[in-house]
């Protein structure tokens, strides 16, 4: 008797609990965690698939190289030289779980779907207490369905944790604009050097917070704001400014910038307009920054690229920025990371031929159409198999779908809501900077902001206006 009654207790209790929550919440999380888990069992299966692309591989080496006092490298054998390209805070965060968990791949995926599931949880609750219930349940659909964004869940790579960091800085970013509290403005800077350290991109991001501040009509307490961000942030990055000034005897962030600049940016530039290929551009690239010169270490062989790339961009400005325009329109409108993807639903036998991208990009921007696409199915396309490749193409639908969406919530919305504005420059910050580094990849952090703008999209209306005569109108005003 007393069973059936403590029965009957917890499920009055259950319902209490449904009738006074937000189901539509709940429903969407459910199926998040439910999609989330089910497209994690090729890891589940196979941990070496949580390695799809070689950046994975830095990532862990660095967090066990640390924990086992090999110091900060990426080496696989003694002496394991020091690492100048990849920032501490991804593998500080391996390092920590691992700690706990031992070195667990499995624990960090399943404390990464946590955190993504928590990010749509923030996501939804913003949306529905700015845009409504209708444009946050759309756009956590939108979510849950994003493909891109689930399958970083599954690998070691930065672009979970460092979403999560900047989706919650933009909130930050937003409230302060409204509130103008100055520990608003503490913490986004914290935020901002926390986003630095994962992801080396988010180290100009204070020129489009100043620029948001100032379209949003700037005034003392933005101004001030703004300076206490970047100072907070300028704090947080110094301590690895001055480890690499100890290692390396020179002070920067990261040689990353160098690397990429060369070899995403200025080669395929040069390979295009000296009609080369891509492999003997980069490697004229790399003759002209070491000729006659030496160097001690990794960090000062990567800053000596930066000079010649410096050069051929002032040589060339105007074709580098059309490179900027449209690689980050291509990985706007590109759906799924192809290597990648096929990494993780095939695993790495037969593997489909790498950075296929550029030369697809070249032969278009020649006018070979054909080219480009028998390149594409020859060297990446047929490796997917019917059902991979079906599914590729139904993602490819949807994330148009989910674009065109966001572009109507412009339509009708405009600039009205800080959101709108902000969300509009951190895509164009993110995407400007990629120049022929094409890759959806880079798009993960975008997608979030890509998805609350579909949600919104769905729900806007256009308000018709109702056509009165002037004296109608002017009687309605002395009444």
């Amino acid at each position: 008797m007393r069973e059936k009654t403590n029965s009957g207790l917890l499920v009055q209790s259950i319902k209490r609990l449904w009738s006074k929550s937000d189901k539509y919440l709940l429903s969407i999380l459910f199926l998040a965690l439910v999609i989330r888990v089910a497209l994690a069992i090729p890891v589940f299966v196979d941990m070496s698939r949580t390695q799809a692309c070689y950046d994975a591989v830095s990532y862990d080496l660095l967090a066990r190289h640390t924990l086992e006092g090999k110091g900060f490298s990426v080496s696989f054998e003694a002496p394991y030289e020091p690492n100048s390209t990849i920032t501490p805070g991804y593998p500080l965060f391996l390092s920590a779980v691992y700690i706990f968990a031992g070195y667990s791949r499995l624990a960090v995926i399943l404390i990464q779907i946590i955190i993504n599931l928590a990010l749509l949880v923030v996501i939804y609750s913003f949306i529905k207490d700015r845009f409504g219930v209708k444009a946050a349940f759309w756009g956590g659909l939108f979510f849950v369905l994003d493909i891109n964004m689930v399958i970083f869940l599954s690998q070691l790579t930065t672009e979970t944790l460092f979403t999560m960091v900047l989706v919650a800085l933009l909130l930050l970013l937003i409230r302060f604009v409204e509130d103008k509290r100055i520990v608003t403005s503490i913490w986004s800077g914290v935020l901002l050097g926390l986003a630095t350290l994962i992801r080396p991109i988010a180290l100009y991001f204070s020129v489009p917070i100043l620029a948001f501040f100032f379209l949003t009509k700037i005034n003392w307490q933005k101004l001030a704001g703004w300076v206490i961000i970047l100072v907070v942030q300028i704090a947080c990055i110094t301590p690895w400014v001055i480890r690499n000034k100890a290692v390396f005897g020179e002070a920067f962030y990261t040689t990353i910038s160098d690397v990429n600049l060369l070899q995403y940016q200025v080669a395929p530039l040069k390979a295009a307009l000296e009609h080369k290929s891509r492999t003997q551009a980069q490697k004229e690239l790399e003759d002209e920054a070491v000729r006659g010169k030496s160097w001690k270490n990794e960090a000062q062989y990567y800053r000596l690229w930066s000079y010649p790339s410096k050069r051929y961009i002032i040589s060339h400005p105007i074709p580098y920025i059309g490179t900027l325009i449209l690689g980050g329109v291509v990985t706007l409108i590109y759906p799924l990371p192809m290597s990648e993807t096929g990494i993780y639903f095939k695993g790495k036998e037969n593997l489909p031929a790498p950075g296929i991208a550029q030369n697809v990009m070249l032969e278009l921007m020649k006018g070979r159409f054909w080219n480009a696409i028998r390149i594409a199915w020859r060297e990446r396309l047929s490796y997917f198999g019917a059902a991979l490749f079906s599914l590729f193409i139904l993602y490819s639908i949807f994330h148009m779908v989910k674009l065109a969406f966001g572009l109507k919530a412009y339509i009708i919305k405009g600039m009205r809501d800080p959101a709108m504005l902000l969300f509009l420059i951190t895509g164009l910050y993110f995407l400007g900077l990629l120049g022929f580094g094409i890759s959806p990849r880079m798009r993960v952090p975008l997608e979030p902001l890509l998805t609350a703008l579909a949600g919104i999209g769905v729900a806007s209306r256009r308000i018709k206006k109702v056509k009165t005569d002037s004296k109608q109108h002017g009687d309605s005003i002395a009444g």
